[in-house]
């Protein structure tokens, strides 16, 4: 496989990796022939970036983790970060309706609701799932008695917990109540997640591949769930992890 910035259908330039099924398995760790081969595939002048549901501080560890050099897509699609100019290359935040909205109908179907907001996770209670949550993810916890009231602030995410069953009814009613006004992801079982519409990571890596010169022919996309189909069904060479989700 060889790299450069020619528009050619053979030439891959721009790798966009997804984290959790694909980057790294249920055991969390980043293993060694996966950073030897971004290692080669940056040697070669390609850019490999993450695209991950993970907030900034989470994907940013695992980026350095293994070594991937690129700009750092974290909330679906919601952010691009750069983190060797440590700035924002892209950040599309929720609009107060959306929010109000996707947080009411949240709270009817689930226990555990999060907004994310300027690099940390706001709840109105605490309960041990948040707290694993926040420690695995190496995250600052902060609390509020109205999420709410918090919508004019310009979130970026909004994610609600809950069974398998729950948040699949969940995604159902809300992608009904926000009509399109918002992105609705299901990008694991246990998760509702709501960006901004702009946020996909479709959209944020054809962003990133616009910004570097790269054609969408010149992009390989990798992932295993649903949150990562558009940017897999969008990429020049789109990869789905076996054993993924089979939609």
């Amino acid at each position: 496989m060889a790299f450069s910035d020619r528009d050619d259908d053979s030439i891959y330039s721009l790798f966009a990796l997804d984290i959790d099924g694909t980057m790294i398995g249920a055991d969390r760790i980043v293993h060694a022939d996966l950073v030897a081969a971004i290692g080669r595939v940056q040697s070669l002048g390609a850019t490999v970036s993450i695209a991950t549901g993970r907030a900034l501080v989470p994907a940013l560890r695992v980026a350095e983790q293994a070594g991937a050099a690129g700009p750092v897509i974290c909330f679906q699609g919601a952010m691009t970060f750069d983190p060797v100019a440590h700035s924002e290359l892209r950040h599309v935040r929720l609009s107060w309706d959306s929010t109000t909205r996707a947080i009411s109908g949240l709270t009817e179907k689930v226990s555990v609701v999060m907004l994310f907001l300027d690099g940390d996770v706001w709840v109105e209670r605490r309960t041990d799932w948040i707290d694993g949550y926040v420690e695995r993810m190496g995250l600052a916890i902060r609390y509020s008695d109205s999420l709410i009231s918090m919508a004019d602030r310009g979130p970026t995410s909004i994610v609600g917990v809950g069974d398998p069953a729950t948040i699949e009814a969940a995604v159902s009613s809300l992608r009904t109540q926000l009509d399109g006004s918002a992105l609705v992801t299901h990008s694991l079982p246990n998760l509702c997640e709501v960006e901004a519409i702009g946020a996909g990571k479709d959209l944020a890596v054809e962003h990133l591949a616009t910004r570097l010169g790269i054609t969408k022919a010149n992009v390989v996309a990798v992932g295993d769930e649903k949150g990562d189909r558009t940017m897999v069904e969008w990429a020049g060479l789109g990869v789905a992890i076996e054993g993924g989700d089979p939609e």
